[in-house]
């Protein structure tokens, strides 16, 4: 977790309040600035709030079977626009034959892109299963995936603002969790 160069460090990490350095100053007034961020970064599978398994098979007679599975870990949140995009061999075809969400063919980036609108408790598991010709079942790696959730990774909450006279502030927040990069490989 950082905060903004401004804000008290001590006083936020001993009463987990944002309070500027210098009471004398202040931020800007009507005009979005962030005073807290957090960034997290790491190989343990439990940190990833949703996971992707992808299996490759080739069956031998010149297809590769693929199913793909994701599973949200973390069900308190809700991850909208989710895109998983998988490699496809130039020039082919996928032929789908199950699908929680929907699917197009991006044939300039040789990406089958699977789309899922919200993943949340309700849907915390979902499929897609397709074939497509081919033998290399390393050719559909890395698998990449974006999303976006509103609700933080961290339970951390602007519950009020206040002035420096102890006065409450009008106040607006936005929370953003993107995954800067999220790849299968």
């Amino acid at each position: 977790i950082k905060t903004h160069p401004k804000v008290d460090k001590k006083r936020f990490q001993s009463d987990a309040v944002i309070a500027l350095k210098d009471a004398s100053g202040s931020f800007p007034l009507s005009q979005p600035i962030g005073v807290l961020k957090w960034r997290i970064v790491s190989s343990n599978e439990e940190d990833i709030p949703l996971t992707i398994n992808c299996w490759p098979s080739a069956t031998g007679n010149g297809t590769v079977d693929v199913n793909i599975e994701y599973e949200l870990t973390n069900t308190k949140l809700e991850l909208e626009g989710v895109v998983v995009s998988v490699p496809i061999p130039p020039g082919a075809q996928p032929t789908v034959s199950d699908v929680d969400g929907v699917y197009e063919v991006d044939r300039a980036r040789s990406t089958l892109e699977w789309q899922i609108p919200t993943i949340d408790a309700s849907n915390a598991n979902g499929s897609l299963d397709f074939s497509v010709p081919g033998d290399d079942s390393g050719a559909f790696f890395p698998v990449m995936v974006s999303f976006v959730c509103k609700k933080p990774y961290f339970d951390i909450e602007v519950t009020s603002v206040t002035s420096a006279d102890s006065q409450d502030v009008d106040f607006s927040h936005t929370v953003a969790l993107i995954p800067e990069q999220y790849a299968v490989i």
